[in-house]
């Protein structure tokens, strides 16, 4: 009987080391996949950095000489719409003698404290401020129901009460 006990408890012993082992597998290989989706949300970062980077880059020097690379013609658009944005800005704030529009505090109106509130915020501001956008407003509307059985064709016999 005590070489049973014996071989039962090897089995017992050997089968705890299997299960110790296969989880430990599991827990390896659960480790090794958290590192590869590191890795690659890291490599994604990288590239979305480099990509804005780039952008910027290429906002900053659009006009510059010597870029080999392909246009892209919706980019281009888009270039050309900000840089006519930007030209219609600058014409908005000039005189017509092509003179800065100035702030009323830069002339030296004597604009007060008790007038303009704290220097720097009130109405010297509002000058060069452009007017605010409305915000649209988005309400739940209700649609008639429409009957689909007149559309197609579909007769209804009359309640008998």
């Amino acid at each position: 009987g005590g070489k049973d006990e014996t071989d039962e408890e090897r089995l017992d012993r050997l089968e705890r080391e299997m299960e110790e082992r296969s989880a430990m597998e599991e827990l390896e290989a659960k480790v090794v996949d958290a590192k590869q989706e590191m890795a690659i949300a890291d490599a994604l970062d990288e590239i979305r950095t480099r990509n804005a980077r780039n952008e910027r880059a290429a906002a900053a020097g659009a006009g510059a000489a010597g870029e080999e690379k392909e246009i892209d013609p919706v980019d281009e658009e888009r270039r050309r719409v900000e840089r006519e944005d930007e030209e219609r800005a600058k014409r908005a704030f000039q005189t017509e003698s092509g003179e800065k529009v100035r702030r009323i505090g830069e002339e030296g109106d004597g604009v007060e404290e008790e007038e303009g509130g704290v220097e720097g915020v009130g109405t010297s501001d509002k000058a060069t401020m452009p007017p605010p956008q409305t915000v649209p407003e988005f309400r739940r509307v209700v649609k008639k129901k429409k009957d689909l059985g007149k559309a197609l064709g579909i007769k209804r016999k009359p309640a008998l009460v």
